[in-house]
Protein backbone atom coordinates (compact mmCIF):
# COMPACT_ATOMS: atom_id res chain seq x y z
CA UNK A 1 0.00 0.00 0.00
CA UNK A 2 0.93 3.65 -0.79
CA UNK A 3 3.73 2.15 -3.21
CA UNK A 4 2.50 1.55 -6.45
CA UNK A 5 0.45 4.36 -8.51
CA UNK A 6 -2.94 3.28 -10.02
CA UNK A 7 -3.85 6.16 -12.07
CA UNK A 8 -2.65 9.61 -13.79
CA UNK A 9 -2.05 12.48 -11.18
CA UNK A 10 -5.21 14.39 -12.10
CA UNK A 11 -3.79 18.03 -10.21
CA UNK A 12 -3.31 19.81 -13.73
CA UNK A 13 -5.89 17.76 -15.97
CA UNK A 14 -7.40 20.96 -16.45
CA UNK A 15 -4.61 22.35 -18.29
CA UNK A 16 -3.32 19.39 -20.18
CA UNK A 17 -7.19 17.89 -21.09
CA UNK A 18 -9.51 20.91 -21.59
CA UNK A 19 -11.52 19.31 -24.24
CA UNK A 20 -14.89 18.09 -22.86
CA UNK A 21 -15.95 15.58 -25.17
CA UNK A 22 -12.70 13.94 -24.42
CA UNK A 23 -13.67 13.85 -20.56
CA UNK A 24 -17.09 12.77 -21.53
CA UNK A 25 -16.09 10.04 -23.88
CA UNK A 26 -13.31 8.85 -21.49
CA UNK A 27 -15.82 8.87 -18.63
CA UNK A 28 -18.49 6.97 -20.65
CA UNK A 29 -15.96 4.28 -21.68
CA UNK A 30 -12.17 4.65 -21.21
CA UNK A 31 -11.38 2.21 -24.62
CA UNK A 32 -12.71 5.33 -27.37
CA UNK A 33 -9.77 7.58 -26.09
CA UNK A 34 -6.90 5.30 -24.57
CA UNK A 35 -7.29 1.74 -25.73
CA UNK A 36 -6.38 -0.90 -23.37
CA UNK A 37 -6.74 1.51 -20.36
CA UNK A 38 -7.63 -0.66 -17.07
CA UNK A 39 -10.29 2.17 -15.92
CA UNK A 40 -14.11 1.00 -15.40
CA UNK A 41 -16.32 2.93 -17.62
CA UNK A 42 -18.85 4.82 -15.55
CA UNK A 43 -21.91 4.76 -18.47
CA UNK A 44 -24.29 5.20 -15.61
CA UNK A 45 -23.28 8.81 -15.44
CA UNK A 46 -24.62 9.06 -19.22
CA UNK A 47 -28.18 8.75 -20.38
CA UNK A 48 -29.07 6.87 -24.26
CA UNK A 49 -32.18 8.99 -25.61
CA UNK A 50 -33.67 8.41 -28.97
CA UNK A 51 -32.98 10.97 -31.05
CA UNK A 52 -36.36 13.46 -31.52
CA UNK A 53 -37.31 15.19 -34.67
CA UNK A 54 -33.43 14.37 -36.56
CA UNK A 55 -31.94 16.79 -33.94
CA UNK A 56 -29.52 15.46 -31.70
CA UNK A 57 -28.61 17.77 -28.46
CA UNK A 58 -26.27 20.27 -28.46
CA UNK A 59 -25.18 18.03 -24.98
CA UNK A 60 -25.00 14.68 -26.63
CA UNK A 61 -21.20 13.55 -26.91
CA UNK A 62 -19.76 12.42 -30.42
CA UNK A 63 -19.15 8.49 -30.63
CA UNK A 64 -18.46 7.05 -33.74
CA UNK A 65 -17.43 3.10 -34.48
CA UNK A 66 -17.40 0.41 -32.03
CA UNK A 67 -18.66 2.23 -29.08
CA UNK A 68 -21.63 4.37 -30.66
CA UNK A 69 -25.21 4.12 -29.77
CA UNK A 70 -27.27 2.41 -32.25
CA UNK A 71 -29.07 4.43 -35.08
CA UNK A 72 -31.53 6.91 -33.70
CA UNK A 73 -30.09 7.36 -30.46
CA UNK A 74 -27.47 9.83 -28.42
CA UNK A 75 -25.44 9.96 -25.46
CA UNK A 76 -26.40 12.24 -23.42
CA UNK A 77 -24.05 13.63 -20.13
CA UNK A 78 -26.30 13.71 -16.80
CA UNK A 79 -26.22 16.42 -14.50
CA UNK A 80 -23.54 14.20 -12.89
CA UNK A 81 -21.35 13.81 -15.37
CA UNK A 82 -21.57 17.41 -16.02
CA UNK A 83 -20.25 18.36 -12.88
CA UNK A 84 -17.53 15.65 -12.43
CA UNK A 85 -16.72 16.77 -15.84
CA UNK A 86 -16.80 20.63 -14.48
CA UNK A 87 -14.68 19.68 -11.55
CA UNK A 88 -11.70 17.96 -13.76
CA UNK A 89 -11.64 21.04 -16.03
CA UNK A 90 -11.01 23.17 -12.88
CA UNK A 91 -7.81 21.26 -11.29
CA UNK A 92 -5.24 23.19 -12.63
CA UNK A 93 -2.25 22.90 -10.56
CA UNK A 94 0.10 24.87 -13.07
CA UNK A 95 1.85 26.91 -10.05
CA UNK A 96 4.67 26.07 -7.86
CA UNK A 97 3.91 24.92 -4.23
CA UNK A 98 6.93 26.53 -1.61
CA UNK A 99 6.77 22.57 -0.02
CA UNK A 100 7.09 20.91 -3.45
CA UNK A 101 8.27 23.65 -6.06
CA UNK A 102 8.42 22.22 -9.68
CA UNK A 103 11.70 22.01 -11.48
Amino acid sequence: LGTMRTGPDLANTGVRLRDKQWHYKHLYNPQITTPGSTMPPFAFLFQKRPILDGKSSVDAIQIEGAYAPPAGYEIVPTPQAIALVEYLLSLKMNYPLPEAPVE
